[in-house]
């Protein structure tokens, strides 16, 4: 009988150490698995940030390599419809094409924004975006959104006098070998983005007194800088209105 007890609980302290050891490797796997996949995740977010930062408005490309064995690059298209009134004239720009990132793993918790002031307008030398993140069924996903408008005044000195230019810039992610296409998305690893001007589109508009601003059919309040333009002049000023189209491909 003793030995049988001794036996008994040589069992049961394998047991434990068993189920210990077990549970330890369990962990530690656990724990590598999300660091492994919150690293890739803190570096796509540095690469959205950047080409947040990265003035654009003129001819550029920028080159990355990025992990992948976690996060995957893709796109989405908005339901963000932006209508401009300019004069009598009705243009409207639909579907903005955002960039996105997503890994299947509880790295951010909600809403939150990683750079940018949620502004719908926003004046800017440079074109403006906004990278923000949400978890979701499961999914956290990181978004370099183009959406906010940006605009800038100019008053001009000429011989004819002084006139005022106002400038209203989007952006937009599209194919980077066809700009009327989405992001090409082959594989991943390696993401080119570059803005060539030449492929964007351009409006020009002369003597205009009055310009209209609609988000998804939401008039917006126009900024008191482009409220002063559009009053500097009895006979209107000029408005040039230029949609950037950022190529993107990944593989």
């Amino acid at each position: 009988m003793r030995g049988l007890s001794e036996l008994v609980s040589t069992i049961i302290v394998f047991s434990v150490v068993l189920t210990i050891s077990v549970s330890g490797f369990l962990y530690a796997m656990y724990y590598l698995d999300q660091n492994q996949a919150a690293v890739e995740y803190g570096f796509i977010k540095s690469v959205f940030r950047n080409i947040a930062v990265t003035d654009i408005d003129h001819a550029i490309r920028l080159d990355y390599r990025y992990p992948y064995n976690y996060v995957a690059i893709g796109y989405k298209l908005t339901s963000t419809n932006v209508t401009f009134v300019i004069g009598n004239t009705t243009i409207t720009f639909l579907n903005t094409t955002c960039l996105t990132a997503s890994v299947r793993r509880p790295l951010a918790q909600g809403f939150s924004m990683v750079y940018g002031v949620n502004k719908s307008i926003v004046e800017s030398d440079t074109p403006y975006m906004l990278v923000y993140e949400y978890y979701e069924s499961g999914a956290t996903t990181l978004v370099l959104d183009p959406s906010p408008i940006t605009f800038k005044v100019v008053y001009v000195n000429s011989t004819q006098g002084t006139y005022t230019i106002l400038y209203f810039t989007l952006v937009n992610f599209t194919g980077l070998n066809n700009p009327a296409g989405p992001p090409e998305i082959y594989g991943q690893g390696y993401m080119v983005v570059k803005h060539d001007p030449s492929k964007d589109l351009y409006f020009k508009y002369t003597n205009i007194t009055t310009v209209a601003v609609y988000i998804n059919g939401l008039r917006q309040s126009l900024p008191q800088d482009i409220l002063n333009a559009l009053s500097s002049s009895a006979s209107g000023v000029e408005v040039d209105v230029r949609v950037l189209r950022v190529g993107v491909m990944a593989s």
